[in-house]
């Protein structure tokens, strides 16, 4: 029979302890992978909303706002939380910004808020009639019409954020070639 010496069993079973801490770290880690953020669990997956959305029906104190997660735009709440998809902090918006965002990613809404709120529709409309452009000039995401805008050789410049609008002023024709005729598309010269 093989004989091991204590120096050979030692470094066997540090080597079997390091390998199945390993494999604990790893098998929790990939369990807890969706709806992590700074490696803790977000728990409310009833705020992932399916079908027709209703806003007003989310707006449970009736202040005309709700929470949406940035990147999840069907994940809403009446309260301050995190995205159990992404774990991101979900960010207070109005009920049209909501509603506009969830139109552009293609999920269904209610109209029940229009209806209770005749203009609704009609600040949304304006604000993107004001707007030239329908990307920001310095990242191509969609332009957030509650975002403050610049106006540059007479037309009205939309952003994603206000973030962008400091790169932008810092040196508008450079931005600006980032954009379409049209203001359409995000070209990223």
């Amino acid at each position: 029979m093989l004989q091991l010496s204590n120096f050979t069993k030692l470094f066997i079973i540090a080597v079997l302890f390091i390998a199945s801490s390993i494999f604990a770290q790893d098998k929790s880690m990939h369990m807890n992978m969706k709806g992590m953020k700074s490696g803790k669990q977000t728990a409310d997956s009833s705020i992932v909303r399916k079908g027709v959305i209703d806003l007003k029906s989310i707006d449970k104190n009736n202040d005309g706002k709700v929470y949406q997660c940035p990147m999840e735009a069907n994940v809403l709440s009446d309260e301050k939380g995190e995205c159990p998809l992404c774990g991101m902090d979900i960010k207070e918006v109005t009920i049209e910004k909501a509603k506009e965002k969830l139109l552009k990613r293609g999920f269904k809404v209610s109209e029940t808020e229009l209806k209770e709120n005749p203009g609704t529709e009609n600040k949304s409309t304006d604000a993107k009639l004001s707007i030239w452009n329908k990307v920001c000039p310095v990242t191509g995401e969609d332009v957030d019409t509650d975002t403050p805008t610049e106006v540059y050789q007479g037309k009205t410049i939309g952003f994603c954020c206000s973030g962008c609008i400091k790169k932008f002023k810092k040196d508008p024709e450079k931005y600006m070639k980032n954009l379409s005729e049209d203001g359409s598309k995000f070209l990223d010269k």
